[in-house]
């Protein structure tokens, strides 16, 4: 070692004994000053090793040179950063700190006054390719020009020459931001990339709150979890932005509205766009759950400023882009929580007859089908539901209470089973169901199912009838939330089920087959022209024989008919009709006649009935005739006990189309 390494040798013990003295200073025996100005004697001591450092490293002749091979910014760390702060501090670029191996903005400084000397543009302190080629040069060295990586994100791989992309920059607004939203696009940055490959190392978003409620938030921290950056479906970066820690407060400006402060936050990015493509950057949100009814008035003013979007291309120089002056805004909407409605599916049960048993448990009936329907995007949950059950007896009383004639009632949803509680003021409760209804129109479809008691000792033996119904808007029938918010979901819309009547060992099942009206025209006497309809359906047995008493009525809606009446026809469906205007009914069947009163449906089989009905108005009008009911009986030797099976007249299945009679 020659005289002048000794020297500094020396020189470098000596510091280093004034560390040791100065880390006395901590003992208890010891009273310092204060915590900070042993900081500050600290620092002065490293600063001055690591001048001697770079003095022993030069004064050897270059056998401490370094061969500087990555690029350097602002947070990067190590042995590198150190080695530069050493170097540039050797060249009378005064770091105060001295060498820390942290690169902040003493370094950057430093390193910036440096390229200013030297003719590198811009003098920004960033140590890519262009500087990092002159400082090994400088120090004896051509090693690695272009490889490195800062921060993970290298230079290699682009191609061309300098690049541009302050071209033709635009930032146009996205959507509003909505409590629970994950992903929501609220900005999108679009420029084109000229001259030469780019790589995209970072996007800076100013948010600026526009209003000022008492009731309104002015941080974006209290609305924003998480921002990220989209390339068409690939995130190429992200950051957290949901505490004050991760924003910088900034005073106001005139490039902001308003005079609140602004805030700003850096989302670094990794991505490589190639010469002569247009970018375009979707900037996404991850709304907070947290975000209050006041903070809906809230809207925020959104900016990439000019120098907002930093790149580098193949040569090291870094480029940026952006625009003080373009803003877009974005408000806040209240959680969606599911918008619900429930409605009857298309094949809830038809009117029918549930065939109990004497005294023993009937089998599972289907008295009930309809769906919810989610127009939200959010999902839903149901958790309990309540069905009402309208019940009436023989002479259209209501029954006591559904508890004496249902034994079990089975809530189908989702597939699966639930029991229901029966209750005496004739509900029925399905608790705990915890069924998601997924929003964007998803529908989700429900079956009520019972089983009778045996009817000893809990029911009359005929006239009993079931009526199921759910209505959204009794209070308590349903509960539905939002799945993630946990507030009560919207809901719409009602079912009420067709009577279901009740028959001890036997009944019937009715269908439509043809339902069809037609003028009859007499153009010599338009009086005497009429209508003529011909309503055709099935009747079915179910559990033994029944008798179909021959008789046929044909009534307005207001008009009792007969109690021994087989068939009831309604013929003022449309209200056309008046009482002067003449109807005659007839009935015929593929059944065997029994006696003069009933026709016999055997216990398993399916006769066709025919009912022709001949409407001659007073007046020219619409007229429309439908089914009302069949009456049957399980014996055949009086009409008493005679059960009904009421069908829906308005009903496709059970009514013709309207026919315009001529009177005049």
């Amino acid at each position: 070692m020659n005289i002048a390494n000794t020297n500094v040798v020396a020189k470098i013990a000596a510091v280093v004994a004034g560390l040791g003295l100065v880390a006395m200073s901590f003992a208890p025996a010891v009273k310092a000053d204060t915590t900070s100005d042993l900081q500050a004697q600290i620092a002065s001591l490293l600063a001055q090793i690591s001048s001697l450092q770079s003095q022993l490293g030069t004064s050897t002749g270059g056998s401490a040179s370094v061969t500087f091979s990555k690029d350097l910014t602002l947070g990067s760390q190590g042995a590198d950063v150190t080695a530069l702060q050493n170097w540039l501090i050797s060249k009378g670029f005064a770091i105060s700190a001295g060498a820390t191996g942290y690169f902040g903005a003493q370094t950057q400084a430093a390193l910036g006054a440096y390229q200013a000397s030297v003719g590198i543009s811009p003098a920004a302190g960033y140590f890519g390719p262009v500087t990092r080629a002159k400082v090994n040069a400088a120090a004896g060295s051509t090693g690695g020009s272009t490889g490195g990586s800062t921060g993970g994100t290298s230079t290699g791989g682009l191609s061309g020459g300098e690049a541009d992309i302050d071209n033709d920059f635009d930032l146009t607004a996205g959507d509003d931001l909505m409590e629970g939203d994950s992903d929501a696009e609220i900005a999108i940055v679009e420029f084109d990339v000229e001259g030469g490959d780019a790589r995209i190392q970072r996007l800076t978003v100013d948010m600026t709150p526009v209003l000022a409620a008492a009731s309104a938030n002015e941080h974006p921290w209290e609305y924003i979890e998480t921002l990220s950056v989209y390339s068409g479906s690939k995130k190429v970066g992200d950051v957290d932005a949901g505490s004050k820690g991760d924003w910088d407060d900034q005073d106001n400006d005139s490039d902001h509205v308003g005079s609140l402060d602004f805030y700003t936050i850096d989302i670094p990015l990794d991505l490589v766009v190639e010469e002569g493509d247009m970018v375009e950057l979707s900037i996404r949100a991850d709304a907070q759950s947290t975000i209050d009814t006041g903070d809906l008035d809230q809207t925020f003013e959104i900016t990439v400023p000019e120098d907002g979007v930093r790149a580098t291309d193949s040569m090291g120089i870094q480029q940026y882009t952006g625009s003080d002056s373009d803003h877009v805004t974005i408000g806040f909407d209240a959680a969606e929580d599911g918008d619900i409605t429930v409605r009857e599916s298309s094949d809830n049960p038809d009117a029918s007859v549930l065939v109990a048993d004497d005294t023993d448990t009937s089998e599972e009936f289907e008295v009930l089908k309809g769906e919810f329907d989610n127009n939200d995007d959010a999902d839903a949950q149901l958790n309990s539901l309540t069905f009402h059950v309208a019940t009436t007896t023989a002479s259209g009383s209501s029954a006591a209470d559904i508890s004496d004639i249902i034994r079990r009632a089975t809530l189908t949803i989702g597939g699966e089973e639930f029991d229901g509680d029966i209750n005496t003021d004739n509900t029925i409760d399905f608790d705990d169901l915890e069924e998601t209804i997924i929003g964007g129109d998803e529908t989700v479809e429900f079956t009520v199912s019972v089983e009778l008691y045996g009817q000893s000792g809990h029911y009359a033996s005929s006239g009993e009838s079931l009526t199921f119904s759910i209505n959204s808007n009794t209070s308590g029938d349903l509960d539905l939330e939002g799945l993630d918010t946990g507030d009560a979901s919207d809901l719409s819309g009602s079912i009420t089920g067709n009577k279901q009547s009740i028959s001890v060992d036997a009944g019937i099942n009715v269908d439509g087959t043809s339902m069809t009206g037609s003028q009859v025209y007499n153009d010599t006497a338009v009086s005497s022209s009429y209508g003529t309809f011909t309503l055709k359906f099935d009747v079915t047995a179910d559990g033994d024989d029944v008798y179909v008493p021959k008789t046929v009525e044909a009534i307005s809606s207001s008009t009792t008919a007969g109690t021994n009446t087989g068939v009831v026809i309604i013929t003022d469906l449309n209200a056309s009709t008046t009482s002067a205007t003449s109807v005659t009914a007839s009935l015929s069947t593929s059944a065997d006649s029994e006696n003069a009163n009933y026709y016999v449906v055997r216990d398993g089989d399916t006769e066709s009935f025919t009912v022709t009905v001949t409407i001659n108005p007073t007046a020219t009008g619409d007229f429309q005739v439908g089914l009302d009911r069949v009456r049957f009986n399980t014996t055949s030797s009086t009409f008493t006990g005679l059960q009904t099976l009421d069908v829906d007249e308005t009903d496709d299945e059970f009514r013709t189309d309207p026919v315009n009679v001529r009177n005049s």
